[in-house]
């Protein structure tokens, strides 16, 4: 018999993403742009927009807290690049991993549990 190469792929997501349907604003050069947000974790998102965004651009999202009794709606723009994107239907959707998580971003996913 002969050998056969097994290719391995590890899971590179430090942690589990979080599923949301989150509006938010992104810009990757240029204006903001509406989006939504399909997932989130404290590293990474993936998008839903309306432009194909080429792999490794920079991209900044501003992410809001879903209003709760009143309270004020805490928002955090958090810089990353883009690692994949794909047409998916009518739209695009697009992978963001983000270099740092800020207290702010915490914060939204702490909401979304």
């Amino acid at each position: 018999m002969g050998e056969t190469a097994v290719v391995s792929r590890s899971n590179r997501r430090i942690t589990a993403r979080k599923a949301c349907l989150l509006t938010v604003r992104y810009r990757a050069e240029g204006e903001w742009r509406p989006a939504t947000a399909m997932d989130l974790s404290p590293y990474g998102c993936r998008l839903r927009v309306g432009e194909d965004i080429p792999r490794g651009a920079q991209v900044a999202v501003v992410f809001e807290a879903p209003i709760q009794d009143g309270a004020r709606t805490p928002s955090v723009e958090v810089p990353g690049t883009a690692m994949w994107a794909r047409l998916e239907g009518l739209s695009f959707q697009v992978g963001v991993h983000f270099e740092d998580s800020p207290m702010g971003l915490l914060e939204i996913l702490s909401v979304l549990s």
